[in-house]
């Protein structure tokens, strides 16, 4: 099992809603650290495309949208949540990849 990295805005967009928070971290620890390089049905993730590969996308409850990257040297690697959106935003946000 790997150990997945949070970035600071992440955590704080999460502390600022504390009724979501815990099902997204419980989100992000299965799909993350447990599935990381694993296809399941349980995780809707997929690497993006464009201007924007080499980021990964993973829905998570409440209709938001996780972007992480994948980081380090195997077999050390792990993901890097670096954007937390809500899927409106994300759809606008992707646009700018193609």
């Amino acid at each position: 099992m790997t150990s997945t990295e949070i970035k600071i805005s992440v955590e704080r967009y999460l502390k600022a809603h504390p009724s979501i928070s815990r099902a997204i971290i419980e989100k992000i620890e299965v799909c993350l650290d447990e599935y990381l390089f694993k296809n399941t049905a349980l995780c809707n993730k997929h690497e993006l495309k464009g201007k924007c590969k080499g980021f990964w996308r993973l829905h998570v409850p409440y209709k938001h949208v996780i972007i992480y990257c994948i980081e380090g040297e195997a077999p050390n690697r792990y993901a890097s949540v670096l954007k937390i959106m809500s899927e409106k935003v994300y759809h606008n946000w992707i646009k700018n990849c193609s």
